[in-house]
């Protein structure tokens, strides 16, 4: 199933609006959101219509400033801690990496994937047989581009920045 995977919106709706369009362009099925979604920026609501509007092949994680969204503030559901998914035959990790993350990760073992965000920093490797992603940040990056995000297709990862440029490819 095709996937994008981005993280770390903080309330900020030009960059979600250009990931929904290429979301839109590239046929992806799944959006995962690894959390922090509204704060502190400026276009909250914005957010939330964008968001809610995604929510029937949406997959989110709660981010560290995430607590205070009330049930029922979005029209899908916030996941605490991790959550364990496959695509395709490959058992990987979601989380927002505050409490979880390529440092703290007891659950894994050989060829499992663990995809986080919190970082704002976009990176993609391998280490001991085990694989470890971040999309960086949609909006707030602290890496030299202007937001990034991961297409996941047929067991290969792609890192692109918000203009399409290829940044990183990993394959498992």
């Amino acid at each position: 199933m095709k996937t994008m995977i981005i993280s770390d919106i903080h309330g900020y709706s030009k960059n979600l609006k250009k990931a929904i369009d290429i979301f839109n362009e590239t046929s992806c099925e799944r959006l995962i959101v690894l959390g922090d979604l509204l704060r502190p920026g400026p276009d909250q609501e914005e957010v939330k219509k964008l968001l809610n509007s995604m929510r029937f092949c949406l997959l989110c994680m709660r981010g560290n400033n995430d607590s205070y969204i009330y049930p029922g503030e979005l029209e899908f559901n916030l996941i605490d801690d991790y959550l364990n998914i496959r695509l395709d035959s490959n058992n990987v990790y979601i989380t927002h990496g505050d409490r979880y993350n390529r440092r703290n990760c007891p659950f894994l073992k050989e060829g499992d994937i663990l995809i986080q965000g919190h970082s704002h920093t976009a990176w993609m490797y391998e280490e001991n047989k085990m694989f470890f992603l971040n999309p960086g940040s949609l909006s707030l990056p602290r890496d030299n581009t202007d937001g990034s995000y991961i297409i996941y297709e047929n067991n290969k990862f792609y890192l692109y920045d918000l203009d399409n440029n290829l940044l990183k490819f990993l394959e498992v």
